[in-house]
């Protein structure tokens, strides 16, 4: 008798404006579609499963890291001020939150941390960027991993990282002017700027 097939549509996590598709990390089923079973050895398969779950129990750590690194370079601003140099140094470990947070389990966090990138790199001149803004998102995305807020749909999160988000586009729109529709399409979030059509 054939077997029944399976639903193996991955779960989908909807945001205002797109979904994300996360598959089931199983490696013995792709690795049996793949091949087939008589030529694999499946404890290989097994042990790089159990490798997988360890490294997942790292994952609160690694971003324990990256807030560390993400407020040292926040202290910096602080201590030197405003210039392409500490903007720099602040954009590095923002941007290392932004490609990997979602991975290590907090996209909330990452949704921030685009946020606070768009605002880093587009800013025409770095001594003009609100230190409380950037204050604000150092902040949430701390606050984001040290209360676990794994949810991408937790609704103070999501409401903090939308307002977050307006309040860098609306920054970024009365600093270049004109120039801001050359970047507005390639906003994290489909967000409306008060004050423009």
């Amino acid at each position: 008798m054939a077997q029944q097939p399976q639903d193996n549509n991955p779960p989908e996590k909807r945001f205002d404006d797109h979904s994300v598709i996360v598959p089931a990390h199983n490696l013995k089923t792709v690795v049996q579609h793949a091949r087939g079973t008589e030529q694999i050895d499946m404890s290989a398969v097994q042990r790089a499963e159990a490798a997988l779950a360890e490294l997942k129990s790292q994952f609160g750590g690694w971003m324990n890291e990256e807030c560390a690194r993400i407020d040292a370079a926040r202290q910096q601003i602080h201590a030197r001020g405003l210039s392409r140099e500490t903007v720099d140094g602040l954009f590095l470990p923002a941007h290392d939150i932004k490609g990997g947070a979602t991975t290590l389990g907090f996209p909330l966090a990452e949704r921030i941390a685009t946020s606070l990138c768009r605002m880093l790199k587009h800013s025409p001149d770095p001594s003009r960027i609100p230190r409380d803004l950037i204050d604000h998102h150092v902040d949430a995305i701390r606050a984001v991993v040290r209360e676990d807020v794994k949810n991408a749909s937790n609704p103070y999160g999501v409401e903090l990282s939308e307002r977050l988000a307006i309040m860098a586009e609306t920054f970024l729109a009365g600093e270049l002017k004109d120039a801001y529709a050359e970047i507005a399409g390639d906003a994290a979030h489909r967000i409306a700027i008060p004050g423009r059509k």
